[in-house]
């Protein structure tokens, strides 16, 4: 992020191109229309179970759904590689819809590598291994870094070689992932391919949560990957590259908490396979307690230090996005409460619950959008999805609440009264620095920002560390287990 963004966003009607077409793949995440998620929660319970031919099976309904949707989008992104200005607003023809096209064309080639992607994420991801999959990403994450030296040199601009050399890249890493769980699993592929079609059992099995996944997808697309297409149709691609800047910084931050939360996920759907409910509450309750300050301190302190870093990544001509970077950063703030609380919803099949959490999120951002676009303008945007969360997190809080069987007063003095000290540091370590911190684009200044921002977070976790007696406990309990192993 902070080497290759301060790359594309020299060009910033390009990048905001770029921003729309790649904005627009978002939805390979959600073409199985839910069965994938559904499949994954009951092919962990067979895992847990030791039955691994229901496992393959449920995997092979699975992906055979999402195939059928990837060539629908497939075919669609085909289509928008031909006429792009339906996609962006006021496109100039030439260059810019050249490279409109093209991305979109490359999306199009490249669509089926997201069944593959999804795979390994079910193969892996119900056997807590996801972290095999991480150690891969690392390194083809690592490779396209590198390759923003080739493709973005002094007078030379290559966005479409560089998106060419990523799907490919990202090609090669799952088949490599692929040939890891064939080994480590001796899993059986064959068996897998023949389990690709429609299977009436795994179908009836699945189809009350995938009905709901699908429901909550639909809803979860309004919320949270609508605004750049939306923004560049009615706004224009030079604003989408403003609103991107936080749009990054908050997908970053949406990407971490992703890998911390997921094998939760899995580990949810074994408790409920073995009819552990006593077990499950304590496992939330830990996860809870640990993850809290690994959530809220990082993104408390990069809201506070918003400015400096954005000037120092990517300039000036991005101070604009300084406010919208704050609040879509603050959006994740309370993901220690709505993260673990959806999990427990959907591993529990608590489906009307679902309902009316994910109901009320785009109906608040996008009534919140159009009352005041007229007065705050672009911001508008960014505040809403803060309120909107705002407000799912506190619906998410009730039912927390609820399964831990305790009062808002306990859940503050267990959860929130021990991040009081290390967020008052924060604060009062910004006061004190603010105003000798870089405040023009340079890598020095980024390099500056980025050891300011990793040292202030670093201080915070070790107050923690030595002013909460239950989290010193848990982390001497992983380091001796760690030993053991």
């Amino acid at each position: 992020m902070f080497i290759v963004i301060p790359y594309l966003t020299s060009q910033p009607s390009i990048y905001g191109i770029y921003t729309v077409c790649v904005s627009v793949s978002i939805f390979l995440a959600y073409a199985d229309l839910g069965f994938l998620g559904a499949g994954q929660k009951y092919a962990a319970e067979y895992f847990a179970n030791k039955n691994r031919k229901e496992e393959i099976s449920i995997i092979g309904f699975s992906i055979f759904i999402l195939g059928i949707f990837l060539l629908l989008f497939s075919i669609g992104f085909l289509l928008l590689s031909f006429y792009p200005e339906l996609l962006i607003k006021n496109l100039i023809m030439g260059r810019e819809a050249y490279i409109a096209s093209s991305l979109l064309l490359i999306l199009a080639i490249f669509t089926p590598v997201t069944l593959l992607q999804r795979l390994v994420q079910m193969i892996f991801g119900i056997r807590l291994e996801d972290y095999i999959i991480q150690r891969t990403n690392i390194v083809a994450s690592l490779l396209k870094i590198l390759s923003v030296l080739w493709f973005f040199r002094i007078e030379h601009y290559n966005i479409v070689g560089y998106f060419l050399f990523v799907q490919i890249v990202n090609f090669l890493a799952v088949i490599f992932t692929l040939l890891i769980a064939r080994k480590r699993y001796n899993y059986d592929f064959k068996a897998l391919i023949k389990s690709i079609h429609f299977n009436k059992k795994a179908f009836l099995k699945t189809k009350k949560l995938a009905f709901a996944s699908l429901y909550l997808t639909l809803t979860w697309i309004l919320y949270y990957e609508l605004d750049p297409a939306a923004i560049g149709k009615f706004i224009g691609p030079s604003q989408v590259a403003i609103f991107a800047i936080g749009l990054t910084i908050m997908v970053f931050f949406r990407s971490i908490l992703g890998i911390l939360f997921s094998p939760f996920n899995a580990r949810f759907n074994h408790f409920i396979g073995v009819n552990d409910f006593l077990g499950l509450n304590k496992f939330f309750l830990t996860i809870t307690t640990m993850i809290t300050p690994l959530v809220v301190l990082p993104i408390i302190t990069v809201a506070l230090l918003a400015k400096p870093l954005i000037l120092s990544w990517v300039g000036i001509d991005y101070s604009a996005s300084i406010v919208i970077v704050q609040f879509l950063v603050l959006c994740n703030l309370f993901a220690f409460i709505s993260y673990p609380a959806s999990i427990l919803l959907m591993a529990q099949e608590r489906i009307r619950e679902l309902y009316i959490v994910n109901s009320l999120i785009p109906l608040i951002y996008w009534i919140g959008i159009i009352l005041t676009f007229s007065l705050f303008g672009l911001k508008s945007f960014a505040i809403f999805k803060f309120i909107a969360f705002i407000i799912s997190a506190i619906v998410y809080l009730f039912f927390t609440l609820k399964f831990l069987n305790l009062s808002i007063s306990q859940y503050i003095r267990k959860f929130i009264y021990p991040l009081f000290l290390p967020t008052l540091f924060l604060f009062i370590a910004v006061f004190f620095i603010k105003d000798i911190l870089p405040c023009y684009k340079s890598k020095v200044n980024l390099l500056i920002m980025g050891f300011t921002t990793g040292s202030l977070i670093v201080c915070s976790f070790l107050i923690v560390y030595f002013t909460n007696p239950y989290i010193k406990i848990q982390i001497a309990k992983i380091i001796n287990l760690q030993k053991i192993k």
